[in-house]
């Protein structure tokens, strides 16, 4: 694909939102394109292009023609995360991605007027749909804009169904309040605002995940008429093939501890990387995992920083641990610290279920391993994820019910040593995990050749490629 319909060389440039779960994905979809001949420039701030590039797993950076284009860090005041803070949803974050849009713009202007000259103006985008102030600068270059969705297909419904006032046929019955800051859903809102122009939609999703809600998507006009391309699970396949899989070198001390346990038998705990619990629930969360009485891993960390600066902060949060919880728990329970390689302990022979936030990549990942969930969402789009997961796949199992939950509700240590035991010990959960075993071998032929994702990406960049001749 290195060659549009007219012959000239095309680019692809890929602009994700600066927060890890986003850079994550498009760097992924970054390589699927990449992978099919296409030339990709990843434009994004010299900080989150280090975080990205440090966390990537299961593909070498060098193996594709991806080309990363530094933008600087914005000016910001703050930006260091709150673990106390009164809503689940980093508040820091948001004022990074409105000093992105304050501030970055000429720099993307430039960036996109160098890549036109240089391709011949051979040059299609691909940027975050939180990041939709991107379209102007796109229009003004006269260059084709796609629109990447974060987010799964059931929650896009729940955005649409909320914004149409919809409430009682919404799959989520939660308040935006819960979900969302108003800081940010007002700049979720402005931006989703600026997305009329785009000529499509690509989603991290798969057919047999979520067809039923694509296809209701684009009937009650979600997508606004355009097409729809489902191109995941982005994850590198070689992660279905235990014979080709190599695992990562990141934090290896919690493989090795991994390496020593039955099939099955451990429960990864992980709230993801822009996620932090209070003191009080981690300390209700460590007593309910040493009364359960389960193997556990348990990835413990406060959100990632505006300026990525949140490795050296494992031994402040571990302080709300009580004290010899450690040594206590120490062959039973293992403690990793800040950021461990998720794809490579979701895909270990010994995990057995997911303790999850329901982030939209974890959500992905879990499935694509056939790992059972216990569902605990905090913010954003997890608790429509949980929904899915709970009531539509039954691929997992809610902590507890959170219908109409206060921002700041405590889940308490018997509700997490009942839950854990239904998930990892129960007829109940057994069937969970035998359901996320389905998926697993779903998701794998989405992505292997001829299969729906694969044809979808096949589609998308013909589409490019045509996009010059309209």
């Amino acid at each position: 694909m290195g060659e549009d319909g007219n012959g000239g060389r095309l680019r692809v440039v890929v602009v994700p939102l600066p927060a890890q779960g986003h850079l994550n994905q498009l760097l992924h979809f970054s390589r699927v394109i990449a992978q099919r001949g296409a030339t990709v420039s990843f434009v994004a701030t010299s900080t989150h292009i280090h975080q990205v590039r440090s966390r990537v797993q299961g593909w070498d950076l060098h193996d594709f023609d991806i080309r990363f284009k530094e933008l600087p860090m914005p000016h910001l005041s703050a930006g260091e995360p709150d673990a106390q803070s009164s809503h689940m949803f980093p508040l820091h974050l948001t004022p990074l991605f409105e000093a992105v849009e304050d501030q970055l713009g000429s720099h993307v202007d430039q960036l996109l007027r160098t890549v036109c000259s240089e391709n011949n103006n051979r040059v299609v985008i691909v940027y975050d749909t939180i990041m939709g102030w991107i379209q102007s600068v796109a229009t003004k270059y006269s260059i084709p804009a796609y629109a990447f969705r974060p987010t799964g297909a059931y929650y896009n419904l729940w955005v649409k169904q909320v914004s149409d006032e919809t409430r009682g046929l919404s799959p989520v019955n939660i308040s935006e309040k819960r979900c969302f800051p108003e800081r940010l859903l007002k700049y979720s809102r402005r931006q989703r605002s600026m997305l009329g122009a785009v000529k499509g939609y690509i989603i991290n999703t798969f057919s047999a995940l979520e067809s039923e809600f694509i296809q209701q998507g684009r009937e009650e006009f979600v997508y606004g008429g355009k097409p729809v391309w489902t191109v995941g699970p982005l994850l590198p396949q070689t992660f279905f093939n235990v014979e080709q899989r190599s695992r990562s070198q990141a934090d290896i001390e919690c493989m090795r501890w991994l390496d020593t346990q039955p099939p099955a038998s451990v429960l990864y705990v992980s709230f993801g990387s822009i996620s932090s619990l209070s003191a009080a629930q981690i300390r209700e969360l460590a007593d309910g995992l040493e009364r359960s009485g389960q193997l556990f891993l348990w990835v413990l960390r406060i959100s990632d920083g505006a300026h990525f600066s949140t490795e050296l902060q494992f031994d402040s949060t571990c302080r709300f641990l009580q004290q010899g919880y450690e040594s206590r728990l120490e062959g039973r329970g293992f403690i990793a610290r800040n950021w461990a390689p998720q794809l490579d302990i979701l895909f270990h022979k010994s995990t057995g279920g997911f303790l999850t936030h329901c982030g939209w990549n974890s959500t992905v990942e879990s499935i694509s391993a056939g790992v059972g969930m216990l569902a605990w969402p905090l913010h954003t789009d997890q608790f429509a994820n949980s929904a899915l997961i709970t009531r539509e796949l039954k691929a997992g199992l809610q902590v507890k019910e959170w219908q109409n939950a206060e921002e700041n509700e405590i889940v308490s240590a018997e509700e997490v040593e009942k839950a854990v035991k239904r998930l990892m010990r129960s007829e109940e959960g057994m069937q969970v995990r035998k359901r996320a075993q389905e998926l697993k071998g779903e998701a794998r032929k989405a992505v292997g050749d001829g299969g729906s994702s694969w044809k979808d990406v096949d589609s998308l960049l013909h589409h490019f490629s045509q996009s010059f001749s309209d």
